[in-house]
């Protein structure tokens, strides 16, 4: 097996902008492009596609739903190893700590709110 030879790295390898050239060692093979036009063996789709007789179903007002929160990488750290000491998820503990911070909440004298007390802004309008 013989090791491929480079020449060092000096003035005659470099070239003035505008004046350099592709590669010799390698050629430069142009990318392959797909038409639009139809080919032989499979023709240009005309009729539009099939629309579905089901409307779209609304989404789930109970579902849950996703937010993004920024913590510090040592915060991470000390989630993940609470996270592996409990046997629980990530998900789990900011999800309790979550519910009880808001149950506190919900019972500091002076800051009475219907919303948490009930559970849901939603359940607490409705009545």
């Amino acid at each position: 097996m013989s090791a491929a030879k480079f020449e060092a790295l000096s003035a005659g390898l470099l070239a003035r902008k505008g004046d350099a050239a592709p590669s010799v060692v390698a050629p430069v093979l142009a990318p392959i492009r797909r038409t639009l036009a139809p080919s032989e063996d499979r023709p240009l789709r005309t009729e539009p596609p099939a629309i579905s007789a089901e409307p779209p179903r609304p989404a789930d007002p109970d579902r849950p739903r996703r937010i993004l929160v920024s913590i510090t990488p040592e915060d991470l750290e000390k989630l993940c190893i609470v996270a592996i000491k409990k046997g629980a998820t990530r998900q789990d503990i900011v999800q309790s700590a979550l519910h009880d911070y808001l149950r506190k909440l919900s019972v500091e004298p002076g800051q009475s709110c219907a919303c948490l007390e009930v559970g849901s802004c939603r359940s607490a309008t409705a009545r």
